[in-house]
């Protein structure tokens, strides 16, 4: 084996915990066996949250906080509700930043499963 295939492999291992928790699917995918691949993948779709559809969500319910409902975050589902998304403010600026939150929430949820099927 090479040097330079050494020193991949080497880094490979060294990524934290914090940057498994914000790597995708595939990322992890790699770290798993081969056979258990398939179900791992299998998990994530079937738990991800597709971030165009959040976004279209938002668009139309994000004032009433509905698109944070969605993703699982009651606390702030609940203050959107209450505030009708912050005069309107919140719910702008969410416009921008809800695709992001759901890749993280994605990722998230790919590390839990992650999490599971290494144990």
């Amino acid at each position: 084996m090479s040097d330079s295939n050494q020193i991949s492999k080497l880094d490979s291992n060294l990524i934290s915990e914090s940057q498994l928790k914000l790597a995708g699917s595939l990322v992890l995918a790699k770290r798993l066996p081969k056979d258990e691949r398939p179900g791992f993948f299998m998990a994530c779709d079937q738990d991800a949250k597709d971030p165009t559809t959040i976004l279209v969500i938002s668009l139309f319910l994000g004032g009433l906080g509905i698109d944070r409902f969605v993703l699982g975050q009651t606390v702030l589902g609940l203050l959107k509700l209450f505030t009708l998304g912050g005069c309107g403010v919140w719910w702008f600026i969410d416009l921008f930043l809800i695709m992001g939150a759901t890749k993280d929430i994605n990722a998230e949820s790919a590390y839990r499963i992650y999490c599971q099927l290494r144990d």
